[in-house]
């Protein structure tokens, strides 16, 4: 599905403008209010994005696949932090190449970013400071985002070789708990006892995000998933014993009707 907010502001700067043209631009109230309900939409695409990512990787971990299961969940973070920047009024977008940021706002212009959208949307999320409690701490001495993205590029980039059969050391204390145990848990911590701690952090702090981002999506009442998508959602969260409680409780709020 296309990137609503992207396309309208290709129509509000065709083609590729120069740097000055594109943060010269400032939105009236009748651009910003639609800019917003664009975003709106596109935050509804990420959250989706997202819980499938974590999904998925809960069924990799208990396949003993972790190196996909690693990028999965950093891959699970990325989208559900872009969300929650979408749903707060901030969008990323490219001119050509280059990223820009915009606030949804009348009189707001856009500002050039570096990098490629990913660090974009880590450092924009970290600036921005718009859930505190996510970003609170650090793991193993990095900050949250960073320590994710290690683990990514270990992952996809810096490691010849995929590390299965082995377990590394950020899935073994998953792995001793079970994945169904470990969903439990972390779902219902509410004193941030995995969150930050590297032997619980690759699975703990993604589902912690989610699960924030899922509920300030519902209370918006601009959030729903179809039937269909939650059930093949619960799917993903299911093993012999059937659906994870826990899970399945965060999914049906996101019909918008608990």
């Amino acid at each position: 599905m296309t990137h609503q907010a992207q396309a309208y502001i290709s129509t509000l700067l065709p083609g590729t403008p120069n740097a000055s043209t594109v943060e010269s631009y400032a939105l009236n109230l009748s651009e910003s209010n639609r800019l917003l309900s664009y975003l709106k939409g596109d935050a509804i695409s990420y959250t989706y994005s997202a819980t499938v990512s974590i999904g998925d990787a809960v069924l990799g971990t208990r396949k003993e696949l972790f190196t996909w299961a690693t990028v999965k969940l950093y891959y699970s973070t990325f989208y559900a932090f872009r969300a929650l920047l979408a749903v707060n009024g901030v969008c990323i977008f490219y001119i050509g190449t280059k990223p820009y940021c915009i606030e949804a706002k009348p009189g707001q212009s856009a500002r050039r970013r570096d990098g490629q959208t990913h660090k974009v949307i880590l450092k924009e999320v970290e600036n921005r400071n718009i859930e505190p409690s996510l970003l609170s701490q650090q793991i193993d001495l990095e900050e949250p985002l960073e320590w994710l993205m290690t683990k990514r590029e270990c992952a996809n980039y810096r490691d010849a070789k995929f590390c299965e059969p082995n377990i590394p050391n950020h899935f073994k204390k998953i792995v001793d708990f079970g994945v169904r145990r470990a969903v439990e848990e972390y779902l219902l911590d509410t004193s941030s006892l995995y969150l930050f701690d590297p032997d619980h952090a690759i699975l703990a702090y993604p589902l912690k995000v989610l699960q924030v981002l899922c509920k300030y999506m519902v209370s918006t009442e601009n959030f729903t998933f179809r039937d269909e998508e939650v059930s093949y959602l619960c799917r993903l969260f299911s093993d012999q014993k059937g659906p994870i409680p826990e899970m399945v409780s965060v999914l049906k709020a996101c019909l918008g009707r608990g």
